[in-house]
């Protein structure tokens, strides 16, 4: 991990991660349980960093 999360502006709060992709903190967690997302920790804290995010809910590109 690059730096501690709740000091680096690629990790999001579980709220900060819904609120980016209008879904409520309980899919964030839901996503996290199932494998789909991982969590990172700093102390009692819960992180996601944006980019594995995004890359979850974008719509992925057609490739030729």
């Amino acid at each position: 991990m690059p730096s501690k999360p709740d000091h680096n502006p690629e990790f999001l709060t579980l709220d900060g991660a819904a609120g980016l992709v209008g879904r409520t903190h309980w899919s964030i967690r839901r996503w996290i349980r199932l494998g789909r997302l991982a969590r990172y920790q700093s102390g009692p804290r819960i992180y996601v960093r944006r980019d594995e995010l995004l890359e979850l809910v974008l719509p992925k590109k057609a490739t030729d």
